[in-house]
């Protein structure tokens, strides 16, 4: 298995947002340090739940602190931005990392965020749809192209500068509809599965997926599925939860609330399951974490990001946490032939 870190910078009540990016900074640079194979960065507005508004502004930084680590966006949220605007940013990073990110894009869910923009929620998939093809020609062309859209328009264009990677950074969508899996599978797009969703739930997903790259003649491949987990490691279960229980049901109520509309309606598919909150995490000692683990790779799962920072969990508990993983939990991985080394 490969492993990353999912982060979004929270600001809790009382806290100071330069100490909380520091913080976050210094967790991601420690990633690498212990083996994470990547690093996440999600994009939030308008709230504590995440400041990191522009993701890859912060991974450019990332990309001048770090030598191999993989830096990647869960999500950039399409609808949100110019997409000639949001290629050029993103091959901006895998030029300065030589050739390190990946693209993970979404629709969005939050009420919040829309209606600050001013867009409205019923555009996200069209506004997705244009936006991901314009992104992908930014990157190809070769020459100066218009175009005339719904949502956006530009005259002879050449956007620049263009990715290292060829063809070009890997696409992630972050998705688990039917119709959204079959369209990551025409496109050989990989898939991102959301953090808060149950083993069973996980287990239907990983079903869906599976169905419609049969239906399209195509192989299950491990490496083009991404599972988000909330990790938190100490010496004994009962710790693991004393510790993060309760920031984890923070983090997760807020989330909720910040995607549902000022009536409490939920516009988009909420990726929390909140039935089965000890079924959704990686949280106890080394040896329940590695049992987690097990069960997450029985589904055909090789990839997985940890979010680490939630609920104002403090700093050195979170740096303990990724310490501990890497020396307990991950050489129990290895042990058992389900985790591969640098």
């Amino acid at each position: 298995m490969k492993f990353g870190l999912f982060h979004s910078v929270q600001w809790p009540e009382g806290s100071d947002q330069r100490q909380r990016y520091r913080e976050g900074l210094e967790e991601a640079i420690h990633a690498e340090e212990v083996g994470f194979e990547s690093v996440w960065l999600t994009e939030h507005h308008f709230s504590r739940h995440g400041i990191v508004s522009d993701s890859l502004n912060v991974l450019s930084h990332l990309a001048a602190r770090t030598t191999n680590l993989r830096l990647g966006t869960a999500v950039a949220v399409l609808p949100f931005h110019d997409p000639v605007r949001l290629a050029e940013a993103a091959a901006t990073v895998d030029v300065l990392s030589n050739g390190r990110l990946d693209f993970g894009v979404g629709r969005g869910y939050q009420w919040g965020e829309f209606h600050g923009f001013g867009v409205p929620m019923e555009e996200r998939a069209d506004r997705f749809e244009e936006s991901i093809d314009l992104i992908q020609r930014s990157w190809d062309a070769r020459e100066p192209f218009a175009h005339e859209g719904r949502f956006w328009r530009y005259g002879d264009i050449d956007p620049q500068p263009k990715p290292v990677q060829r063809p070009r950074p890997p696409i992630w969508v972050a998705t688990d509809s039917e119709e959204g899996l079959r369209r990551c599978a025409e496109e050989d797009w990989g898939v991102m599965l959301p953090q808060g969703r149950s083993m069973d739930v996980v287990g239907e997903q990983v079903g869906r997926y599976r169905k419609v790259l049969a239906e399209a003649g195509k192989p299950f491949n491990a490496e083009k599925i991404l599972l988000a987990r909330a990790l938190y490691v100490a010496p004994s279960d009962e710790q693991a939860w004393a510790d993060a229980g309760d920031a984890y049901i923070r983090f997760r109520e807020l989330a909720t609330k910040l995607a549902a509309s000022p009536q409490g309606k939920q516009l988009a598919h909420n990726p929390f399951d909140h039935d089965s909150l000890r079924d959704a995490v990686v949280f106890g000692g080394p040896e329940t974490c590695l049992s987690m683990l097990r069960r997450i790779e029985e589904l055909g799962i090789q990839q997985v990001i940890f979010f680490v920072h939630f609920g104002g969990l403090a700093h050195e508990k979170i740096m303990a946490s990724m310490d501990r993983f890497a020396a307990e939990v991950v050489p129990l991985l290895r042990k058992a032939g389900t985790a591969t080394a640098r």
